[in-house]
């Protein structure tokens, strides 16, 4: 069995624990297509029936499927998104995700993604992790965010309830992202200020792994302003989506998966151990209130964070 095969044979039966009869949905374009048919037949090795749907790609993050892709996911088992942008954010599997069927978010996916290290991961041994860490964010009021290279952000999390995405469907209307395997709340949305320095990744086509660290201002919960070298693509990306609310500071989520490497890759980056990642945009699929067609996520390296006062990580190592 070749890598990639293996590969799609742990993501179908690990981390989306298909089972026989079962009716999954691969929606790719026509970048993706190839890994779609790919994982297509590990499905139908495991006796349940596997359904191909190919859109046309979209332009960023967070845009909706087509309704009758909308429609289909909400009435079978489990969904692989495959399309290149991510579909996680959308209201389309939020439905599906309420009406109980499993979501594998999987954008930008490869057979190189199929084949790497970070995808063999125990996922379902890091639930606990996981779901420690997003009792932890559900019992929390505020959250300070600081790094050595600079960042230091006060966020609100009152009344928030914390999500544990350990990189496996766990039950019915779950969500997982491997090789992501994290525990992540949504921030409420006009109160987080300070400094943000970005000094992993942007993962997105025009930014990705960063050379230099890229400074975010923050105020009364949107970015005011950015510094670096990276600085003016971003204020590109952010221009492009032509709605300031895209701004708003969303979301953090805690990288669990010990296989992963911030390379530049959204899902390897986000998962990394050691990593926490501050998405702006939406949130409404975590449990908040900023509903936009877009989320981009900013991965920094070791930093600390404290709930209440309470330390929790410390230079990227988690706490017990």
């Amino acid at each position: 069995m070749r890598a990639e095969e293996g590969g799609a044979c742990h993501l179908v039966r690990h981390c989306a624990d298909v089972r026989p009869g079962e009716h999954a949905l691969l929606v790719c374009d026509h970048t993706t297509r190839a890994v779609a048919e790919t994982i297509a037949v590990a499905v139908r090795a495991t006796g349940a029936q596997a359904e191909l749907a190919e859109i046309a790609p979209f332009a960023i993050h967070g845009q909706e499927p087509p309704q009758a892709v909308a429609d289909a996911m909400s009435v079978v088992d489990v969904v692989f998104g495959l399309t290149t942008m991510s579909m996680a954010h959308t209201e389309a599997r939020r439905r599906a995700g309420s009406r109980g069927t499993r979501y594998l978010s999987l954008p930008d996916y490869s057979h190189e993604v199929l084949a790497g290290q970070a995808l063999r991961a125990d996922f379902r041994a890091l639930t606990g992790a996981a779901q420690g860490l997003a009792e932890r964010f559900t019992a929390g009021r505020s959250m300070r965010l600081t790094s050595r290279a600079g960042t230091d952000i006060a966020l609100d999390i009152s009344g928030r309830t914390g999500n544990a995405a350990p990189g496996w469907c766990d039950g019915s209307g779950t969500l997982a992202s491997p090789p992501d395997a994290e525990a992540n709340v949504a921030l409420i949305e006009d109160a987080a200020k300070g400094v943000l320095v970005v000094d992993g990744s942007v993962p997105c086509a025009e930014l990705g792994l960063l050379s230099a660290p890229l400074t975010l201002h923050v105020a009364e919960g949107q970015i005011q302003s950015a510094e670096g070298e990276a600085a003016a693509i971003f204020a590109e990306v952010i221009g492009r989506i032509g709605d300031f609310a895209s701004c708003v500071v969303a979301e953090l989520g805690v990288g669990l998966n010990p296989h992963a490497r911030v390379i530049g890759s959204m899902l390897e980056d986000e998962g990394a151990l050691g990593t926490v990642h501050v998405g702006i945009g939406a949130n409404t699929a975590l449990g908040g209130q900023n509903r936009v067609p877009f989320h981009l996520d900013h991965v920094l390296r070791a930093p600390t964070l404290a709930i209440d006062g309470r330390t929790i990580i410390s230079d990227g190592c988690l706490l017990a």
